[in-house]
């Protein structure tokens, strides 16, 4: 039997998607895959890695990326949307605007120059009838702070496109939450500010008119603040726990999609989905 391989592409700003990525490859790593691991930079960074970076090569591919104003990190958008992180948007309003006044359309948007598959189809806009179609993933983290985990849906969406045009089949959606970095980003016990001030510390600001928050205790008598704010303890996330869910995630994906009697593959069938 062949080796099997993963592409496990993923931005990140404070690591805590990197964490997760990082489980994933040792994770694919344990069933004996050939990992590839490509952390996303700008379309002139990751043009140098272009031999890496096709698809077909491929039996997994795992798109991962952080939140950032309810959409993935712009070197994500640059790099796998159509449009090239809003190159298309200008494209269509300057034709929009030429037709309007008579004149020549404009020349086509630039494109990032990665190449996700080894050959183009013969039109744009089509997919290779005769391209491989390796299984997909797509994961995020969030902060979670107000909202909790239906932060992450879109984003999981607009990933799985990327990777639906490029002719993967997704069979699975991974998040959870991470350290915050927003008005949330304080310790568990401690009483939110009044108002927030970005990139200020909350020391000296004025507190909300909330109660102390009570305390909890375990079975075992450890004793624990409450949380003004949805996720419990997201200051210390992705921990332990979040590491766990992520590799046996990993591992539904591999077992189920790949270990099968004869070694053949599965059929892409289903979603594995784990989002807290």
């Amino acid at each position: 039997m062949k080796q099997r391989r993963a592409l496990i592409l993923y931005a990140t700003m404070t690591k805590n998607t990197e964490k997760i990525a990082a489980f994933f490859k040792e994770t694919f790593e344990e069933y004996n895959w050939d990992v590839t691991f490509v952390k996303i930079q700008s379309p002139a960074k990751m043009q140098a890695l272009q031999d890496q970076l096709y698809f077909d090569d491929y039996d997994v591919i795992a798109l991962g990326s952080p939140i950032v104003a309810g959409a993935p990190l712009q070197s994500v958008i640059k790099n796998l949307s159509f449009g090239g992180g809003g190159a298309l948007e200008k494209e269509v309003q300057t034709k929009l605007d030429s037709s309007k006044s008579g004149s020549d359309a404009a020349a086509p948007a630039a494109q990032s120059g990665v190449m996700w598959r080894r050959k183009m189809a013969p039109y744009a806009g089509v997919l290779r009838r005769e391209d491989s179609r390796p299984l997909g993933i797509v994961f995020s983290t969030y902060g979670g702070g107000f909202y909790g985990s239906g932060e992450c849906l879109a984003i999981l969406e607009t990933l799985k496109l990327y990777l639906t045009c490029n002719n993967v089949d997704v069979i699975g959606k991974f998040a959870c939450a991470g350290r915050e970095t927003g008005p949330a980003g304080i310790d568990l016990g401690v009483k939110p500010p009044a108002v927030f001030v970005p990139g200020k510390s909350i020391e000296g600001l004025p507190k909300a008119d909330v109660p102390d928050a009570v305390t909890y205790e375990k079975k075992n008598g450890e004793k624990t603040p409450g949380s003004y704010f949805f996720h419990y303890g997201h200051m210390s996330k992705p921990g332990p726990r979040e590491e766990a869910k992520a590799r046996a995630f990993a591992a539904d994906i591999i077992e189920d999609y790949f270990m099968t009697y004869d070694g053949v593959r599965n059929i892409a069938i289903s979603e594995i989905i784990s989002i807290s």
